[in-house]
């Protein structure tokens, strides 16, 4: 199923949030063109670690890899005269833009929301920006370790006794990238009503923060204070918690409901900590009997335990975890292995993330450029196209 099919998004970011929240997008059916300034293209493209695609030999970052599948690429300087009226041009067929620019550049160039609302008032704009479009901090400079900083998230992540530890993935990128995704789809739907688009304003900062909603919410109400590794459900109950094993492996239990606990105090033998689930004093006797087995020990004993206990495992095991085979997460897109689309009930056909300008001339060709303008603009480097044409790649 292509659920956006018929749905065309121009996509002017660069790195991780907008690609994540575009890729997702294309993923569920929309064509997605990524409009890139010419040589410089998405600096995505440039950050190692650098992935080897075995069909061109060409180095790709990986992140760049990560969240670009399914997408075309246009290599235009928008900046250029000549290049924006291209830009117009191809914004009158478009249903949505997304951005990544600092507040007010979009409006320097000339490509804002007014001006592409002039030429089609049924788009669908995207800023997605750091702190927004207003407030005090609009204009600041920022990544997503400072935006997880601001939210007291990052207070909050790390050991009892330790400082705070950056999260392993970008938390304000990724869910500032859903939100933008999220965002866009709502007002498609309030587009098939109204018959109009319309303006969001997106702040990575704010993804962020909503997902601290419940830590911050205990603050407020219960007035707790937020205690790094003694919260509920970052370590600071015994039944909910990580353990190291004999062999200096780990294993989680998530056993939050108190027949969950009961079943695993029974499987390691320590029934009088039956009433103790949500004790931090307990996690250090939970702990030494923990250690008193390997980790495949204890899977044997949890064999047939239905209790929320899982290994801990690294980057090199998961695409061998039989749940993630059974249901497809894992491509092969180019040679390249990643995590494949996530939606379960859309179409899992990909193509590889695009060179730079490798649609260039395809999609100016549609928008009614002749062969000549187009040659002319490529020696004025206003655009750029890639050599040679990219096949279909599907992968499950």
């Amino acid at each position: 199923m292509k659920l956006l099919e018929g749905i065309r998004i121009l996509d002017l970011s660069r790195l991780l949030p907008g690609p994540y929240a575009t890729m997702l997008l294309a993923d569920l059916g929309a064509e997605v063109i990524k409009i890139e300034t010419p040589g410089l293209g998405d600096y995505a493209r440039l950050i190692p670690p650098f992935i080897r695609e075995p069909r061109t030999g060409e180095e790709t970052g990986s992140v760049f890899v990560a969240v670009n599948r399914n997408k075309k690429s246009v290599a235009l300087n928008f900046r250029h005269a000549r290049g924006k009226e291209i830009l117009m041009r191809l914004a009158r067929t478009a249903d949505v833009l997304l951005e990544g620019f600092r507040p007010g550049a979009a409006d320097k160039w000339g490509i804002g929301y007014a001006a592409m609302r002039a030429v089609n008032s049924r788009l669908v704009y995207c800023s997605l920006s750091g702190y927004g479009q207003t407030g005090p901090y609009r204009d600041r400079a920022g990544h997503d370790l400072n935006y997880v900083a601001l939210t007291g998230l990052l207070a909050a992540n790390g050991a009892a006794d330790g400082p705070p530890i950056p999260p392993a993935v970008q938390v304000a990128d990724l869910s500032g990238g859903m939100l933008a995704a999220l965002s866009i789809l709502a007002a498609l739907v309030s587009r098939a009503n109204t018959g109009v688009g319309q303006y969001l304003d997106v702040s990575l900062f704010e993804g962020a923060l909503s997902w601290t909603g419940t830590i911050i919410g205990g603050t407020f109400a219960a007035g707790k204070p937020v205690e790094r590794g003694k919260m509920q459900l970052n370590g600071g109950m015994a039944c909910y918690n990580v353990y190291a094993t004999k062999d200096g492996k780990y294993l989680t239990l998530g056993a939050i409901e108190p027949h969950f606990w009961a079943a695993i105090c029974k499987a390691i033998q320590r029934e009088d900590l039956l009433d103790r689930a949500y004790e931090f004093d307990a996690i250090p006797e939970v702990a030494a009997t923990i250690r008193t087995r390997t980790l495949d020990e204890w899977l044997e004993v949890f064999d047939e335990v239905d209790a929320c206990v899982e290994p801990v495992c690294d980057f090199g095991t998961v695409f061998e975890n039989p749940q993630v085979q059974q249901r497809g997460l894992v491509a092969e897109i180019g040679g390249v292995s990643q995590v494949a689309s996530v939606f379960a009930f859309a179409d899992k056909a990909y193509t590889p993330p695009p060179r730079q300008g490798e649609h260039t001339r395809e999609v100016l060709a549609r928008v009614g450029l002749s062969e000549e303008e187009i040659v002319e603009l490529e020696e004025k480097q206003i655009i750029k196209s890639a050599v040679g044409p990219r096949t279909a790649d599907s992968g499950q």
